[in-house]
């Protein structure tokens, strides 16, 4: 059997078996909830239906913020009931060997805590593989090209871009203008000019159907000077509106990866554009935004939210791409 690639992201965490295909895309949250027999672990979904509902005594935890691991221990906990919720027996494999995404930007310590965290959570080896690169042979791109390729991965904690040649990175950025940068900008503005609070799950809801929405969006929450429950109609032309400063500030910073590229990757890239993936890139303006910050025409996958663990998984059968430097 091949490797199971493991994204482990801010916002959602994607698992996908070689022959099963996706078998896992929820979010990456853990609930630790006090019960008669001790302590029940949740996650993924389960634990998103209990987030902001949980009583005294129960634990929220988020294995990964802003794009970077933070509790290690959480992190094994995490990856351990992951193992078990999505195996179910199907692979008969008691430690499977897996490929998990990291940031391109992740120095050797943090690569090093990464894989030892998953095989003391229960994967028999675990390898590396920077999350732009498995984005690229996700979409089926081939990272041994001698052209240069670009993706950028806009995740919920951070935004990424990677260019490569023949599977090595030659310029890279990373930046912290992505998801979740949008979906505070976006419940504040709701509060302050609609007067009602949302929670984090319909802020995103509202942040991804603004994409391809032509009608007012319904925006249920409680109102901040009342407290009661209201629903609130918001035109998608202000949605835009207000998640367009951090789309733009991250075109910026991406942009500045250019000044690093060698001139003679310039014409590959107008030729076969950028990639555009990861959850967050759902978010109306990205595409337009990034074209403009770029000066390069940028694609969108199939499946931008799960391409990155699809390449993760493809990458566990050709050893030569696994722990590839950035």
């Amino acid at each position: 059997m091949g490797a199971i690639g493991i994204d482990l992201g801010t916002g959602t965490t994607v698992v996908c078996h070689p022959r099963e295909g996706v078998v896992h895309d929820a979010p990456s949250l853990l609930v630790e909830w006090p019960s008669r027999r001790g302590r029940e672990l949740l996650i993924g979904d389960a634990a998103a239906a209990l987030d902001g509902r949980t009583p005294p005594g129960a634990r929220v935890g988020h294995p990964v913020r802003d794009g970077a691991v933070t509790d290690l221990g959480l992190v094994r906990l995490y990856l351990r009931e992951l193992l078990r919720a999505t195996a179910h027996g199907r692979w008969h494999v008691r430690r499977p060997h897996a490929v998990l995404s990291c940031s391109v930007d992740a120095t050797p310590l943090e690569r090093r805590a990464l894989r030892e965290s998953a095989e003391e959570a229960g994967c028999g080896r675990a390898d590396l593989l920077p999350a732009p690169l498995a984005a690229a042979l996700g979409c089926g791109l081939d990272l041994g090209d001698p052209r240069v390729q670009a993706v950028v991965d806009v995740g919920a904690g951070t935004a990424e871009i990677a260019v490569f040649c023949h599977g090595v990175v030659l310029a890279r950025r990373s930046c912290r203008h992505a998801g979740d940068e949008m979906t505070a900008a976006l419940r504040a503005h709701l509060r302050e000019q609609h007067g009602v609070l949302l929670s984090t799950s319909v802020v995103d809801a509202l942040k991804t159907a603004a994409s391809s929405a032509r009608e007012p969006l319904a925006a249920e929450g409680r109102d901040a000077a009342t407290g009661r429950p209201r629903v609130v109609p918001v035109e998608v032309a202000e949605i835009e509106a207000v998640l367009a400063p951090t789309v733009r500030r991250a075109g910026a910073a991406l942009g500045d990866c250019l000044d690093d590229l060698p001139v003679a990757g310039v014409p590959d890239l107008l030729a076969g554009g950028v990639v555009l993936v990861g959850g967050a890139s759902l978010a109306p303006r990205w595409r337009e935004e990034l074209e403009t910050a770029l000066g390069l025409p940028v694609k969108v996958p199939e499946r931008p939210r799960t391409c990155v663990a699809e390449g993760l998984a493809l990458a566990g059968g050709r050893p030569e791409l696994r722990s590839l430097p950035a």
